[in-house]
C-alpha cells in the first residue's frame, strides 16, 4: 500500500482541467473540419468541387480526423478518471499495485493512473 504523501492536488486538478479544455477544443475543431462546418474547410471543399476534387483524399482526411478524434476522446476519459481520483483521495496511487506513482511521472503525465512499471507490464487501460 502507498505511503501517504503530500501532493499539490489543486495544481494537478488545474493542469488536468486545462488539458481537458484543450483536448475538447481539438475534438471540436476536428469534427468541424470533418463535417465542413468550419469556414476554411468549406472554402477548400468549394474549390475542390469546382476543380473536380479528390473524393478519396477527402474520405481519407475524414477517416484520419475521426481516428484522431477517437484518440482524443479516450484521453478525455483518462483525464476524467484522474480528476475523479482527486475527488476520491486516490490520486497518485497506482490502480494496479497500489504504490505511489512517482511525482516526476505525474508532472509529465498528470492523468497517469499507473506507475511506470505497471503501465509497462499491463499496458494502458
Amino acid at each position: 500500500m502507498a505511503r501517504k504523501r503530500k501532493l499539490d492536488l489543486n495544481k494537478y486538478k488545474q493542469t488536468l482541467e486545462e488539458k481537458r479544455a484543450e483536448i475538447a477544443e481539438n475534438i471540436k475543431r476536428l469534427e468541424g473540419e470533418s463535417s465542413g462546418r468550419d469556414r476554411l474547410s468549406r472554402e477548400v471543399a468549394q474549390q475542390d468541387f469546382e476543380g473536380g476534387g479528390d473524393a478519396a483524399l477527402q474520405a481519407m482526411t475524414r477517416s484520419q480526423n475521426a481516428a484522431m478524434s477517437g484518440n482524443l476522446r479516450n484521453m478525455l476519459i483518462t483525464i476524467d478518471q484522474a480528476r475523479q481520483s482527486i475527488e476520491e483521495g486516490t490520486y497518485g496511487i497506482c490502480e494496479v499495485c497500489g504504490k505511489n506513482i512517482p511525482k516526476k511521472r505525474l508532472e509529465a503525465l498528470p492523468e497517469a493512473t499507473m506507475c511506470t512499471k505497471c503501465h509497462t507490464e499491463v499496458g494502458p487501460r
